[in-house]
């Protein structure tokens, strides 16, 4: 599986309702130690919603300030829903089955 098979996916639970679409990840560099490189990265993370576009620049914190137009926009949208790799039941087709219950707010401040 490559990353670009999830950015872009759309997210559901088991019932068919829609989370929202997967637009960043969040990798943590624990696996196995590889020559020239170090611990290889595991996905821990998807990111999903509107505003998580903006939360890889921190936009979505209350101590980061930036363009007020843009910042205005993101913490209206809400935070973003973190949903782990480990609640990820099927990715197929642009398509990425989660365990009910399995979205969970983050808290930015």
């Amino acid at each position: 599986m490559r990353l670009t098979d999830l950015l872009g996916a759309v997210v559901v639970e088991p019932d068919g309702r829609e989370i929202g679409v997967v637009h960043d990840v969040v990798l943590v560099q624990d696996g196995v130690v590889l020559e020239n490189w170090g611990a290889a990265l595991r996905l821990h993370w998807l990111l999903v919603g509107s505003s998580a576009r903006w939360a890889r620049l921190g936009l979505d914190r209350r101590s980061t300030h930036g363009p007020a137009p843009v910042t205005w926009l993101t913490r209206r949208a809400g935070p973003p829903l973190r949903i782990p790799w480990a609640a990820v039941d099927e990715v197929a087709d642009g398509r990425i089955t989660v365990q009910a219950g399995a979205a969970e707010p983050i808290d930015v401040d």
